[in-house]
């Protein structure tokens, strides 16, 4: 009997090991395809189609009449930006080799060592020959995540360490700012077609999948945090990015002495009168491992992060425990619906602007039939701004926000 179940508990536990690789070579794929309109077909990869895409990413062609692993080895090297370290390393590449009882031709040999050392290719790979389409994929995607061309992420949910890396992360964050762009939208808001905008730095952009992605956005590290000990208490895995942002919104006199200025926040004057905020905030970033998953975000927001009447007494008191500084009206976004279906969801438009070749953009969300108005504020102020409507999908409590026709 226990043969049996030790038998069970094995098959099944091959087969959760077997679909979790399978779901990371479908998203390598999918990645290489999104960014790069990279799509290998068929059995295995021909030079043509590997050199198509080393030139995708900006990397030059390898040599070969019929592309083996080896050949390929050396592009992956490459587009990995480590080249000069293989070759600097070449005097250590036979013993590497030897320890994984692998042989290849000695031109491959340190392109080689250094793409196990890398966990660029798996070292029960055949070296002489051909490179399937899987492989193919899931080398380059990693090559590009070295070198900077593929996502850009502090961790990810299931990493021991990724409560402290995210902690790092945001308490190394501060206010920027990009002077001319500020002064445009600045005017925008001043000629009232947005009630406010957030300003990002593009070298921040996660690069994620944008359909397993959701955006959230708060200005408290620690709700942040919480927010991701969720996501692990629940064992939902994901990547995990911080992109800051600087909110910018107008500073009413009712809300009194907004106090001293600090890195995080600050008030100003900007015409007589008229007073804005400019506080620090920030888009945590997270790709889920599937659209299940990211549809499973929703229902752990609306249960422990968003505030509604019935969480509270006829006192005001707070009954139902929520993670800390929880707001009624959150925001989360994504640029692909999937996973968000759901006819709770509504459609929105992040208004984009920036100037061409800028790094820094402004974003106002607004309702659709208000983007226009932003676009005419925009083309008003600067004829070279330039705004760019994206259709983003909201959760239900920020599209109430939007309305006006709620408070929850």
């Amino acid at each position: 009997m226990k043969h049996k179940i030790f038998v069970v508990l094995t098959v099944l536990l091959c087969a959760v090991l077997f679909q979790s690789a399978v779901m990371a070579d479908e998203n390598a794929a999918a990645y290489l395809k999104a960014y790069y309109d990279i799509d290998f077909k068929g059995s295995s990869v021909s030079t043509d189609e590997f050199n198509a895409a080393l030139n995708a990413m900006d990397t030059e062609p390898v040599e070969a009449e019929t592309l083996t692993l080896s050949d390929a080895v050396v592009g992956a090297v490459r587009l990995a930006k480590m080249e000069e370290l293989a070759l600097a390393y070449a005097g250590k590449a036979a013993g590497i080799l030897a320890d994984e009882e692998i042989r290849v031709d000695e031109k491959y040999a340190p392109y080689a060592a250094i793409a196990l050392e890398l966990d660029l290719v798996d070292d029960d790979e055949d070296f002489n020959g051909p490179v399937s389409a899987l492989t193919a994929a899931e080398m380059l995607y990693h090559a590009a995540e070295i070198s900077g061309k593929g996502r850009h992420f502090i961790g990810r949910i299931s990493d021991d360490d990724i409560l402290s890396e995210l902690q790092s992360a945001m308490s190394s964050a501060l206010i920027f700012d990009d002077e001319i762009l500020s002064e445009a939208g600045i005017e925008i808001l001043l000629s009232e077609a947005t009630t406010g905008y957030s300003m990002k730095y593009a070298g921040n952009d996660a690069r994620f999948l944008e359909e397993n992605t959701v955006r959230y956005s708060h200005d408290d590290p620690l709700h942040i945090l919480q927010l991701a000990a969720l996501l692990k208490a629940e064992n939902i895995d994901a990547y995990v990015q911080v992109e800051p942002k600087v909110s910018v919104y107008e500073y009413l006199p009712e809300w009194g002495d907004p106090g001293e200025p600090s890195p995080k926040y600050a008030v100003h004057e900007m015409v007589e009168g008229r007073f804005f905020a400019f506080a620090l905030e920030i888009d945590v970033v997270f790709e889920f491992d599937s659209t299940a998953d990211k549809g499973k975000f929703h229902e752990l927001v609306e249960a422990y992060a968003n505030k509604y009447d019935d969480c509270f007494d006829a006192d005001g008191n707070l009954i139902k425990p929520l993670l800390i500084n929880s707001f009624w009206q959150p925001l989360y976004y994504s640029s692909s619906s999937a996973g968000m279906e759901n006819e709770v969801f509504k459609q929105v438009t992040d208004n984009v602007i920036s100037f061409e070749g800028d790094s820094y953009s402004l974003h106002s969300i607004s309702l659709e039939e208000n983007s226009d108005a932003v676009a005419e504020a925009a083309a008003r102020i600067d004829s070279d701004l330039k705004v760019v409507p994206v259709t983003v999908t909201v959760n239900p409590s920020f599209y109430s926000y939007l309305t006006g026709e709620d408070h929850q």
